[in-house]
């Protein structure tokens, strides 16, 4: 494959062939990918859009990042301007999709100031919940009700709660910050208002309570039982455990580029998180890809999560299934299965095979990604002037 052939940013694409493509099993084998055109083409226009050949590289459907904060870039999250803010998030939008992550679940800080500002900047697609109902909001049943219909009437398509503490120091990992009748009024009025709800929870009760109430998942995990994992299984709860932000914090924090009250916590989580992972395969617990990147050495590095994933014990077929298939089911269901036919054409191309961990931690590998049938990002060929 020639990268310097491949179809400029902007250019309709027709199909490829020639490459290895990953079916819904996680496998790669020989086949051809048929795009109908861009969402905007008409219909009798695909026969006449290019074919791209790919032989020598592997294809994959479009990543989906189920949790990240693509307008963060301080872990602090310091209140900035908006004209700052749009400037760093245009920046992540942009290493996030040239990493091949074509739709992203914003889990708080995406809102819609910011969103009208760069939306039609290159990127992925933005499924935002606006921002967090957490520690702060623990003041009632009658209060949560309001914040979640005023998060519903801004534009959330999700509800994110940040049901525990976190790798923040002085925080209680698996004490919940709301008593029951909070969490359900905020999962009750979630309901009615239509939208899925996304839990933030390390351990303990607010794992439980989330499965009772039929959330769509469950946000890091660290500290999953086996009985939590069976009962999520059942009940169809997606996990997104995001297993390597927590190395990413403590290598950072231990380098003093990061405050050192987050190692204990940091640590605490690389310990548990494979054992809570392990859990969910053994249980068939749903799994879907988060980085919760944060930082602006984080964005951009999404796929070091697949390598984590299976860093952690997960087959390397299942960790690309939870970044693509899963996280589609997840963050998209009207999507359908990414590369079926009248799907969805979000594509990836990378150079090399992707089931090498290797590959996946180096956002070099990718040479191209569509999304909805266009070329949305093409890696420069080595020899482009700078």
């Amino acid at each position: 494959m020639n990268v310097a052939e491949l179809p400029a940013v902007g250019e309709p694409v027709g199909g490829l062939v020639g490459g290895l493509v990953l079916g819904a099993d996680g496998v790669f084998r020989p086949g051809v990918v048929r795009i109908d055109g861009p969402v905007s083409a008409a219909p009798d226009a695909a026969a006449s859009l290019p074919v791209v050949d790919v032989t020598g590289a592997w294809v994959t459907p479009g990543f989906v990042d189920a949790h990240t904060h693509l307008s963060w870039s301080d872990f602090d999250h310091p209140d900035t301007g908006l004209a700052e803010r749009a400037a760093a998030t245009s920046r992540n939008r942009l290493a996030t999709l040239a990493a091949g992550v074509t739709t992203a679940r914003d889990a708080g800080g995406y809102d819609p100031a910011l969103a009208r500002l760069v939306d039609g900047e290159p990127g992925p697609r933005v499924v935002p919940s606006i921002d967090i109902i957490g520690p702060g909001d623990a003041r009632g049943a009658a209060y949560l009700r309001r914040r979640v219909a005023a998060l519903a009437g801004a534009g959330a398509a999700w509800i994110k709660v940040a049901a525990t503490g976190g790798v923040g120091a002085g925080t209680a990992q698996r004490e919940p910050v709301f008593d029951r009748a909070e969490f359900a009024a905020i999962t009750g009025e979630a309901a009615r208002a239509g939208l899925p709800v996304m839990v933030h929870a390390w351990g303990g009760p607010a794992i439980d309570w989330a499965v009772e109430d039929g959330v769509a998942s469950i946000e890091h995990a660290v500290h999953l039982t086996a009985a939590q994992a069976r009962r999520a299984a059942a009940a169809g709860t997606f996990v997104v455990p995001t297993v390597w932000i927590y190395a990413d914090v403590l290598r950072l924090a231990l380098a003093g580029k990061l405050p050192a009250t987050l190692v204990p916590a940091a640590r605490t989580a690389v310990a548990a998180h494979p054992r809570a992972v392990r859990h969910c395969l053994e249980e068939g617990v749903p799994l879907a890809m988060g980085t919760d990147a944060g930082l602006p050495t984080q964005h951009g590095r999404n796929l070091n999560e697949v390598a984590a994933l299976v860093g952690a014990g997960v087959p390397v077929d299942v960790a690309l299934r939870a970044a693509t298939y899963g996280g589609a089911r997840l963050v998209d269901p009207g999507a359908g299965v990414p590369l079926a036919p009248g799907a969805r054409a979000d594509v990836v191309v990378f150079d090399r095979d992707p089931t090498d961990v290797a590959t996946l931690r180096d956002p070099g590998a990718v040479c191209l990604v569509l999304r909805d049938g266009r070329v949305a990002h093409r890696r420069a060929s080595p020899d482009a002037s700078s």
